[in-house]
This record gives structure tokens, C-alpha cells and sequence, in this order.
């Protein structure tokens, strides 16, 4: 029998905050996460620059849960207000202007049951001006679009074409929509955040983004790490001027500057956000922890691991870690790692034991390049962010008796290829202009405005794939549909530029922490990536893309309509 989501946060009610969504006040909120602007700024000592700030001073902020206004014949009701305010992004730095969701950068963890429906009044709060710099030049941005904009779309939900949130749907400051989450699917770490068209990648920087919790009996079974013991942590970069307020400074191939209201192929900030902190520290116990873990970064992939060293450049002494959940779900049994890569919109469940390490203090470091997988590298352009906040073993165990252990393997049935009525082919390229730049991104040579060419059929199962003549590595993901990697392979370049794709090289299965059920996969230079993908729940308009925001923004995005 299916449980209430309140039987599912009795437990940790007493731990983790907790906001009531409420119905919608005045257009703006000077404040964000309780801590009010104006006062701020008188009450402080000098202000540091954000190259001159100590690292690890803040305690990680942890989203609060929240909680629905009222119950409905078969779920319940949110109402989520998108405001701007200010927000510490660290205390020796001014607060900075951020959007929220309901003043909360990230917005707050919204927690579901499985099978109980969730609907959500989405208010644009929002001013009527933005934050940044619009190219009005792009798809879906040029005149009368309004220079503010919002759509919110659940990334990974299963939901209805009308409810997906469709980079088209925008809708303006002062209005609101009303969206329905049936929540028709198995437990998984998902999110949500902006997509409005031509300005996701924008939207998204602002802070428009936070975690979408589901859950299920079988969750509940597992005597995994919950409560105070469950961290989310949304990692982001971002760079900030002297005043310690968000740039948005998008580049050319190479780094080369951009002039202003200028779309550019790349972004990559030169501080490490986590869950709105700048080097956050996490004060934990000697014992086990599941960490949710979310890469909301525009472009910066990240590759993850936990260090007992003091620096990157010391003598690495890594911390093991168990991976037991991907995308869309639970993998069929934890998987051992020491090292975790996560592309942009992709999604971790860690199981980290800090049993042992009593008094020591762990650091979160990444060593992934950017741009991934580093073509530029001879000449770097963009900092490596080798830390990005640390774990201090430092508490006493609060309760013996909660013991939690790893999952045990449960069946996880893979996808037959023979099953695959249908093999698409989508190839990713770079649109350049006469002087070498990049001025576009496409999916076989189309735009996002061009006709539809996919109709799968639902209850169907295809075989997609990504084929990826740059030299970026592109996180692709698909609206609606889940799917499996299937394997990855290399293709013959030249031949391709005559229009036949040939593979070449040996076969690649999925690594055995992508063998679950996902929604984004990475496609690496000159790879080919082929999924499996399951078509089912809803017909209707849905999109696929690229999710490095920039690339999105400017093409890198098609439309698929699933017919009966």
C-alpha cells in the first residue's frame, strides 16, 4: 500500500527545515533565505573581495523542505513564487542579487510520494528586468519577447506534454501557471529549474534551480541514511565582480571575449557554489551519510572525489564511496568508486562512510577541465576549481541505534536492442561563421524551429544515437523518456563528412554507475553514444537537447512528438 508524503517526512521533521508554500505576496522580496538585504549591509564589518575571501569559514546551508499548502482528491498542492532577493553567497562578501524560487537560492527541496500527484502554481514574482545581458539576436529571444521570462520545466519527471514545461511556454512577471505532477514513476533524485527559450542558460545562472525529491515503499525499505544523515548538495560555479554580485561573461572557442548582449559557446565561473555557499564546510558524524548530488553548473562538469589530503596538489588520500542510484533511480547494486564524473543537469546517490575518521577533515575536489574533456588544455584558460567544500568528522554520534547499510541487489531488467523497432541518428555540430567563431549549435544540421522528423510511438522502445563531431563533450538529455546506455563507440570522421557514418573501434558498454534508468548521458568527441530509450506514459510535443545551457540556448535543442 502506497504511503502519504507526510508518513515520509515524519521522521526527519525535527531535522530538516522546513518553508509553507504559500500564496503569492508583493511583486519583489528584498530578502532570501532569511537573511534581509539592506540589514545585512549596515550590520557587517568590511567587505573582502571575492579573490581576498577565506575558504571554509560558512557552514553548508541546507535547502529547506517545502511543504504543501493544501491536500487535493489525490496528492497535493504547492504554490512556488519566483522572486529576486539577496543572498550571501559567503559572509565576507556583500549579499548578491539572486532569482529564487520562494527566496531560497537554491530553491527549496520539494519531497514526493510515488503515486500521489503533486500540482504546482508556478508565480513569476519576478522584475521586469533582468538580471544579465540578453542577445535578442538567438531563437526565442528576439523582440517583442519580453526580456523576463519563465517556464519551469521538472527535470526526469514522466508529466504531460502541458505540465513538461516546453522552453516555448514562457510566461511573464505578475502571472502564473498551474502544472500536474502525477509522480508515475519510481523513486529518483530529480530537479527543477528554468527553461525558457533562449534565456534558460541565464535564468538558470540567476538561481532558478532546486532538487524534486520521489519516493517509494521501496526507498523507505532500504534503512539508508535519512534525515539529518541525507544531504543534498546542488554544486554550481559562478564568478563575481568586485562588489561581490553575480557576472555572467560567456566566451568564444578559445576564451576569446565577447562583446556585451553577446551569446557565447561556454561559461565557466571561477568560484565553487554549493547549495548558494562559496567553500562551504559540513560538520558530520564518524558514520554513514547518502548524499544527493546534483551538477546545476551551465557547462562546468565536474569530477568528484573525497580527499584526506589538504590541497589537490598533495599526495592524494582518497575516500571510497558507494554509488547506489543514477538519474532516474536505484542502480540494481551499489558500485564502489573513488571518483564520480557528473556532466551538467546529471544526478549522483552516494553512500559515503565517514566511520573511521574520527577528527579528520575531508575536502569534496574536483580535477575535471574546462572546457570537458579539456581540448584547450595546452594553453588553460579557465582555473581548474580543484576544491569545492570540505566534510569535518568532527561530531559525536548522536544515536547508535540508527544504523543504516548498503542496498541490497535487486533485479533491474535491461533493455533488449533486438526489442528497438526504430535506430535514429542525431549528430552534434558547431555552426562557425567566416572568421572560425561559433555562432550556433545543431542537431543534424537543424535548429529548434525547424519541423519536427521525430514521432516515436507510444509503448515503443528505440535505439538513439548521438553522434558528436566536436570536440566539446555534450551532456544530451531527453524530456519525458527514460532510457539505458547502451554502449559507446568511435566513427570514422572523414567518412561522416561524407555523409555515412561508419563506427569504428570496440564496443563500450555502460559503466556500471550509468547502468540504470537516466534521463542526460555524455557524449564524448568524435563518440558515438547509444541509448535505449523507453517511450511511455504520455503522447504529445517534447523536446531532446544538449545540457550545457549555452549550447541549448542557441540550437543545440530539437522537438520530438510521441503519437499513439
Amino acid at each position: 500500500m502506497a504511503i502519504t508524503r507526510r508518513e515520509f517526512l515524519k521522521s526527519a521533521a525535527a531535522t530538516i527545515p522546513v518553508v509553507m508554500a504559500s500564496a503569492p505576496l508583493d511583486h519583489a522580496v528584498p530578502a532570501c533565505n532569511g537573511v534581509d538585504g539592506a540589514s545585512a549591509l549596515e550590520s557587517l564589518p568590511k567587505f573582502r573581495t571575492p579573490s581576498t575571501i577565506d575558504r571554509y569559514i560558512d557552514p553548508l546551508p541546507i535547502p529547506p523542505v517545502l511543504l504543501p499548502r493544501k491536500g487535493t482528491k489525490d496528492g497535493e498542492e504547492l504554490h512556488v513564487r519566483m522572486m529576486e532577493c539577496a543572498h550571501r553567497l559567503h559572509s565576507q562578501l556583500p549579499p548578491a542579487r539572486v532569482w529564487s524560487y520562494e527566496g531560497h537560492y537554491p530553491g527549496p527541496t520539494i519531497e514526493a510520494a510515488c503515486g500521489h500527484a503533486v500540482e504546482i502554481e508556478w508565480y513569476n514574482l519576478l522584475p521586469s528586468e533582468h538580471l544579465f545581458e540578453i542577445d535578442e539576436t538567438i531563437h526565442g529571444a528576439m523582440p517583442p519577447a519580453p526580456a523576463v521570462r519563465t517556464v519551469p520545466h521538472l527535470h526526469g519527471a514522466s508529466a504531460p506534454s502541458g505540465s513538461d514545461g516546453l522552453p516555448e511556454k514562457w510566461f511573464i512577471s505578475g502571472t502564473s501557471v498551474r502544472y500536474r505532477y502525477p509522480n508515475q514513476q519510481a523513486a529518483a533524485t530529480l530537479w527543477y529549474h528554468d527553461h525558457a527559450i533562449g534565456i534558460t542558460r541565464l535564468n538558470l545562472y540567476a538561481g532558478l534551480s532546486g532538487f524534486y525529491l520521489l519516493r517509494d515503499p521501496q526507498e523507505q525499505s532500504m534503512n539508508l541514511p535519512s534525515g539529518e544523515f541525507e544531504i543534498p548538495l546542488v554544486i554550481q560555479d559562478r564568478t563575481l565582480d568586485e562588489g561581490g554580485q553575480l557576472v555572467y561573461a560567456p566566451a568564444q572557442e578559445g576564451g576569446g571575449k565577447l562583446p556585451p548582449r553577446t551569446w557565447g559557446p561556454q561559461l565557466f565561473g571561477d568560484l565553487p557554489v554549493i547549495n548558494g555557499a562559496i567553500y562551504p564546510f559540513c560538520n558530520v558524524e564518524p558514520r554513514s551519510y547518502r548524499l544527493r548530488i546534483l551538477n546545476a553548473a551551465n557547462a562546468r562538469f565536474f569530477n568528484l572525489y573525497l580527499n584526506l589530503a589538504h590541497r589537490p596538489t598533495d599526495i592524494p588520500n582518497l575516500v571510497s564511496f558507494h554509488q547506489i542510484g543514477s538519474d532516474c533511480g536505484f542502480l540494481a547494486q551499489p558500485v564502489a568508486m573513488r571518483q564520480l564524473l557528473i556532466a551538467p543537469a546529471e544526478r549522483a546517490d552516494l553512500i559515503v562512510d565517514f566511520s573511521g575518521l574520527d577528527g579528520k577533515t575531508v575536502t569534496l575536489m574536483n580535477d575535471a577541465r574546462a572546457p570537458y574533456p579539456g581540448w584547450n588544455q595546452l594553453h588553460s584558460i579557465y582555473p581548474p576549481l580543484g576544491e569545492l567544500m570540505q566534510f569535518r568528522v568532527v561530531l559525536p554520534v548522536s544515536d547508535l541505534r540508527t544504523k543504516s547499510r548498503l542496498p541490497q541487489p535487486y533485479p533491474l531488467p535491461r533493455i533488449d536492442p533486438e526489442q528497438c523497432a526504430v535506430t535514429r541518428d542525431f549528430v552534434l555540430t558547431e555552426a562557425m561563421n567566416a572568421e572560425g567563431m561559433t555562432i550556433a549549435m545543431k542537431i543534424n544540421n537543424k535548429g529548434y524551429a525547424d519541423p519536427i522528423t521525430e514521432f516515436p510511438k507510444l509503448g515503443t522502445v528505440e535505439k538513439w544515437r548521438f553522434v558528436n563531431m566536436t570536440d566539446d563533450t555534450h551532456p544530451m538529455h531527453l524530456h519525458l523518456a527514460q532510457f539505458q546506455v547502451l554502449e559507446r563507440q568511435g566513427f570514422n570522421y572523414e567518412a561522416l563528412l561524407q555523409g555515412k557514418l561508419e563506427l569504428l573501434g570496440s564496443r563500450r558498454p555502460a559503466a556500471p554507475n550509468e547502468a540504470g534508468w537516466k534521463d542526460t548521458a555524455i557524449v564524448n568527441p568524435r563518440d558515438v553514444l547509444t541509448i535505449l530509450v523507453k517511450f511511455s506514459g504520455y503522447t504529445g510535443r517534447y523536446v531532446y537537447h544538449c545540457h550545457m545551457a549555452e549550447h541549448e540556448d542557441n540550437d543545440m535543442m530539437r522537438p520530438y512528438e510521441v503519437i499513439t
